[in-house]
């Protein structure tokens, strides 16, 4: 087998270019990344890109950097605002693992890393492993954490759950950890539907309770019979949870609930908005670090 290198690609931004960098990173197909708080300030993180040396010229990575540059409105990104370094394949999981650390989440939740084991101060805690593998979600970002967070305060037992957008799969995961006895899971990614199934192996030793579907959430439906769920995890970017909320009313049943996040606080009133014109009920909204969840329940029609 050929052997498979990477670059590394690192540079700051200001943490509230994070969600539109993530729209435009899935977009063009890149999803090994990870961002860093910095303690020197709250308004930067540093982003970390992999890329497969073998897909990646210099006409490639140069068009890169002015993709990027231009989307965070960057001048003089020639000015070093961009390191790039090589990590050769045996070190590449060495280099992708420290950025990951068990993770804490609500009152009963730790999301911990396969690699790692349990510490006996957590042996209390509902174990979720993840391996991050190439897709986004490991609880750490504020969006997954909100999302895990508000799973612990409904009833999840015996219920059927839509996962729209799995990513690594760790809120599949975690329903199926909570009760649900159904589960489906979709994504416009072939990785991340591997990262979800893999994930649900990992937990439970086996893929029952869950079935994944690849492709966008309108495709996904159009194809195939989706309804009758009691609960839709959502957590993607507002723009496209804007528009699919009156396809998830009709995939719920009634009295059936949402929780929605990836939603950053400047977008929150619009995504209410929506929910209340689609004939949802507001059950609570949340916020960390900018980022915000909501979670409404579908009115009877």
């Amino acid at each position: 087998m050929a052997k498979k290198d990477w670059y590394k690609l690192t540079f700051e931004i200001e943490s509230n270019s994070e969600e539109i960098l993530i729209w435009k990173l899935n977009n063009i197909g890149i999803f090994s990344y990870s961002f860093e708080y910095l303690f020197k300030t709250a308004y930067k993180k540093k982003v970390n890109i992999w890329l497969p040396i073998a897909d990646w010229d210099e006409i490639a990575r140069n068009d890169l950097e002015f993709i990027i540059s231009k989307l965070l409105q960057i001048n003089d990104f020639a000015n070093n605002f961009f390191d790039w370094s090589v990590i050769e394949e045996e070190n590449w999981l060495t280099s992708w693992k420290k950025y990951w650390g068990p993770e804490v989440v609500g009152k009963n939740l730790l999301i911990l890393p396969f690699w790692i084991n349990v510490d006996e101060k957590f042996k209390n805690k509902k174990i979720i492993k993840i391996d991050p593998g190439a897709a986004f979600g490991t609880g750490s970002h504020p969006s997954t954490y909100l999302c895990l967070e508000k799973m612990e305060h409904i009833s999840l037992s015996g219920q059927k759950v839509l996962d729209i957008g799995s990513g690594s799969g760790i809120l599949s995961v975690t329903a199926r950890s909570l009760g649900a006895k159904e589960i489906c899971a979709i994504d416009n990614d072939y990785l991340a539907i591997n990262s979800t199934r893999s994930n649900f192996q990992l937990n439970f030793g086996n893929l029952d309770n869950i079935n994944t579907y690849l492709g966008s959430f309108n495709e996904v439906k159009s194809e195939y019979l989706l309804n009758g769920f009691d609960v839709i995890l959502c957590n993607i970017l507002a723009e496209v949870i804007k528009d699919i909320i009156p396809d998830m009313s009709m995939c719920l049943k009634n009295n059936g609930i949402v929780i929605l996040s990836g939603i950053l606080n400047s977008q929150k009133d619009e995504i209410i908005k929506m929910l209340s014109l689609n004939k949802f009920t507001l059950i609570d909204v949340s916020s960390r670090k900018d980022w915000v969840s909501i979670s409404a329940k579908k009115l009877e029609t």
